[in-house]
Parts: structure tokens; sequence; C-alpha cells
């Protein structure tokens, strides 16, 4: 009876570690899906950006007759979608363009389509991808209304270029070191895009930024 007992104890105990191990294995793979998921975001954003910078230029290089040329034939530019995202930006531009004249801020812009002006030098070398970065901000609609603040929401920490945060962030914040401060005009297309972020920032609405990487 004794050593039936400590056998049932040992196939118990045994039972009970796989059992362990399994949960164990099982919470791994769902944080690793998890990492996963949010990389392929950040490059579907990505792809997402560059198509809509790509369609955006061909349709600048159209010729008068709206057609374009192609290696064995001329397509006609009638695609709604390639015409109605152009507007957009044409009209998103001017509104960003407006503001800088009126405000008289002198701010440099990338390919992407990004402004921004370092308003303070931070120390040592700029912020890299994979980096984690703090940063204290504060997010305005180009109508002045201030909309998020990071003294009543929080301090945004991420992953640079490996999180779900907004494109024009992840740009940003690899011209800057730690330290930093800076105001960013982020076209809807680097922001929240046509979707909108589902409370303050409505669908292709530009946003202003002021950052500051904290050491």
């Amino acid at each position: 009876m004794y050593i039936c007992r400590r056998f049932f104890n040992y196939e118990l105990k045994t039972t009970n570690y796989a059992a362990n191990k399994r949960i164990i294995a099982t919470n791994e793979r769902i944080e690793k899906t998890k990492c996963n998921f949010a990389v392929l975001k950040v490059k579907k954003m990505k792809f997402i950006c560059i198509l809509f910078c790509f369609l955006l230029f061909s349709c600048n290089n159209s010729t008068h007759t709206g057609v374009i040329e192609n290696s064995s034939t001329k397509v006609e530019e009638t695609n709604p979608f390639i015409l109605g995202n152009q507007k957009i930006l044409e009209l998103e531009n001017e509104d960003i363009e407006l503001f800088l004249k009126r405000h008289k801020w002198e701010m440099k812009q990338t390919n992407t389509g990004l402004r921004y002006e370092i308003t303070k030098n931070g120390v040592g070398k700029n912020i890299e991808s994979g980096e984690i970065v703090t940063l204290k901000y504060s997010t305005f609609l180009l109508n002045g209304e201030k909309i998020y603040d990071s003294n009543e929401d929080g301090l945004k920490q991420f992953a640079v270029e490996k999180s779900e945060e907004i494109l024009g962030l992840h740009e940003a914040v690899q011209l800057m070191n730690k330290g930093a401060e800076a105001r960013l005009i982020i076209p809807s297309h680097l922001a929240c895009g046509a979707s909108g972020d589902g409370n303050k920032i409505k669908p292709y609405q530009t946003i202003i930024m002021k950052i500051m990487i904290s050491d």
C-alpha cells in the first residue's frame, strides 16, 4: 500500500510538472506571437505609406491629357482611389502650408512629408531602430486644440520601429537624441490615416506634436 501511494504521488508530480511546462511554453508562444504581430503591423503601415507616396508620385508625373506612359500601352488615369487620395494629400498639404505661414514656423521636411524642428538639442548619438524611448508630449490639431498631453495621459514608451506607435513618431525620434525637444507636424498618412484613432483624431487629420525624449 505504501509503495502504491508513493508511486501515485510520483505520477501526480510528473503530470503536474509536464502540465506546467506546457503552460509556460504556451505563454511564451503567445508573447512571441504578440511581438511578431506588432512588428508586422509596423511593417504593414510602412508599406502602405510607401505605396501611398508612390501613387502620388505617379499621379504627379502623368501627362496633361491624363494618360500614363507605359512600356507597351497607355492607361487612362481614372482610378477614383488614386485621384481621391491625391486630392486629400493636396488639400492637407495646403492646410499645413497655411498654418506654417500664419505662425511663421520654419521647419525641415523629410521625404515622407514629416515636418520637424529641433527646438533643443540633447546629448549623445541619435536614437536608433530597436531602442526603447520614453516621450513627454503634447498633441494638438491644426486649429490649436490640445487633445493629448503626457501630464494627463501618461508618458509614451515604445520600441522604435518595433511597436504600434504612429509612423511619424518612429521617424521623428531617430532625428533626435536623449534630452532633445522638437515640434512636429505629422500628416495623416504618418499619423492615424483614414481611420483616425477612434477618439479625438478624425480620419485624414493632421496633428502637431511637441515632444521631448526623456533621459
